[in-house]
């Protein structure tokens, strides 16, 4: 979308990218925000335009649709458990989580790592990788 030409670099997780990034192996890594908010802060990194929702972000970063239009990337995070978990399990875990998400402090935690949360909503993976 912005023409430019890249090459993947595949890493076992975001820790060693970064450490390589810092380092001035690779050049760009596209990050989630809460592991390298900091460092754009502080002036270690450059925020390159981010997720097209301005609202809420401390990242630092300009809103990626504001340089190239059309342009949005997201990411979620999960939490999963074996499959064959009984009920009442997952309808605590669910219960604690959006507990925890609708805390104060969390919530300023999550604002102030420049991410957003919403509630938690118990899934059934059908996919072959989670082994059902």
């Amino acid at each position: 979308m912005a023409g430019v030409s890249m090459i993947h670099v595949p890493y076992r997780g975001q820790g060693p990218a970064l450490s390589d990034l810092l380092g001035g192996q690779v050049q760009v890594l596209f990050a989630a925000t809460p592991g390298t908010v900091d460092y754009v802060r502080t002036g270690k990194l450059r925020g390159l335009p981010s997720p097209p929702r301005r609202g809420g972000s401390s990242s630092g970063a300009a809103a990626g649709r504001d340089f190239v239009p059309g342009y949005d990337a997201s990411q979620w995070y999960g939490l999963g458990a074996p499959k064959n978990t009984p009920a009442d399990i997952i309808d605590r875990l669910n219960r604690e989580i959006n507990a925890a998400l609708a805390d104060p402090a969390m919530k300023a935690r999550f604002a102030d790592s420049a991410a957003s949360r919403s509630p938690a909503r118990p899934r059934i993976c059908r996919f072959h990788r989670c082994g059902n």
